[in-house]
């Protein structure tokens, strides 16, 4: 039988009990937990939701905070690192890891995954269509780095990387739990850190397809995901010199019709991240700037062809918690953001989902050919 975690931090309490609910009915499932970040205001609320819950399905569904476990900030990597540990201890046959703040879950995503581990995968990740101008860190940072560092593997071509929502059989877990690297990451880089991890550990992995997409809060200026990315930057660049995929292969559910409300929808606020990144850099920020490949050039112009060029001098450089690394790579990546959200999400939602998805390939044909004697 089956685990569920929920990771979470301060969540709308309504969407977290239903999900909790939709998990306890689902007859795969066994155990519920729900881990909550250390300092989670909503952890009382949330135990009091699930012992009602636990006691209608009688199911356990259990809430526990994480466990200071990893040497960088803390946050969901602990949050997650905590089930880990705590499923390969009590040997569940599988482990699903859903985001509480899900607000389109249900028993699909379970049985889905379920019904691939069936057929052998020891890794499933859900994959959906998102918004236009949604997972600008997934697109412009973790696959073009994953691309530059692991070019012509199945990494770059994992349709959410930073996706939380997977199962991981027992083999697998007790993998993670005994890997240093993965438990270390106590942060919000740990889903590019297990999306490498389990991807070297041999064993195929299934990417289940939910055709209505991962609803969740959106954002205002890009700078509410800030720190986000600048932790993922950091993850993506602390993988060099770690081993590639090595017989893992890769199958993907195909993708069905984009619902036209997703199309349309707009994931954060243009003008909001202009004013965010409008004031001028400081002494050192600068000399970084100055240091990328078009240093000199207008920052307005951050193209697929410029943005290739910097990333991997920025995968090199960058340096989590040192103020000027921090301002130069958001305000770099904000422009790519925004030059992208100007310049080809007028032109249409396939139009642009194509166009990024091509900018993948082009990466990981740049980096093969830096890699020629």
């Amino acid at each position: 039988m089956s685990l569920v975690v929920f990771p979470f931090k301060s969540e709308e309490l309504a969407v977290v009990a239903t999900n909790l609910a939709i998990a306890a009915r689902n007859d795969h499932v066994r155990e519920i937990w729900a881990v909550a970040a250390e300092d989670d205001v909503t952890m009382a609320q949330v135990a009091t939701v699930a012992s009602a819950i636990s006691a209608a399905e009688a199911k356990p569904v259990k809430v526990f905070p994480e466990e200071r476990l990893g040497t960088r900030r803390p946050g969901k990597g602990d949050a997650m690192n905590t089930a880990i540990a705590r499923s390969a201890e009590k040997g569940f046959e599988r482990t699903h890891f859903y985001d509480a703040d899900i607000t389109n879950f249900d028993s699909g995503w379970i049985d889905g995954a379920e019904s691939a581990a069936d057929r052998g995968y020891r890794v499933v990740r859900h994959r959906f269509p998102r918004a236009a101008t949604d997972a600008m860190i997934t697109w412009m940072v973790t696959r073009p780095g994953l691309a530059t560092i692991f070019p012509g593997t199945l990494l770059p071509r994992l349709g959410q990387p930073l996706g939380g929502e997977m199962l991981l059989t027992l083999e697998t877990i007790t993998a993670l739990a005994a890997d240093s690297f993965v438990r270390e990451r106590s942060d919000w880089g740990i889903d590019t850190v297990i999306t490498h991890a389990t991807a070297t550990l041999g064993g195929d992995i299934y990417e289940h397809y939910v055709p209505d997409g991962k609803r969740h809060a959106l954002y205002g200026s890009l700078t509410d995901i800030r720190q986000m990315l600048l932790e993922c930057l950091d993850a993506v660049a602390s993988l060099r010199g770690h081993r590639e995929p090595a017989g893992t292969a890769l199958a993907t559910e195909p993708e069905t019709p984009v619902p036209d409300d997703l199309k349309r929808t707009e994931a954060y606020d243009v003008d909001a991240t202009r004013g965010a990144i409008s004031d001028p850099p400081g002494p050192g920020e600068q000399a970084i700037l100055d240091s990328m490949p078009g240093g000199g050039e207008d920052l307005g112009t951050m193209d697929e062809e410029r943005w290739g060029l910097l990333l991997p001098r920025l995968l090199n450089g960058f340096t989590l918690g040192e103020e000027a690394w921090e301002k130069a790579a958001f305000r770099l990546w904000a422009n790519r953001v925004i030059h992208y959200t100007t310049h080809h999400v007028p032109q249409g939602y396939d139009h642009a989902m194509d166009y990024l998805e091509t900018t993948i390939r082009r990466y990981e044909a740049m980096a093969h050919q830096d890699d020629r004697p």
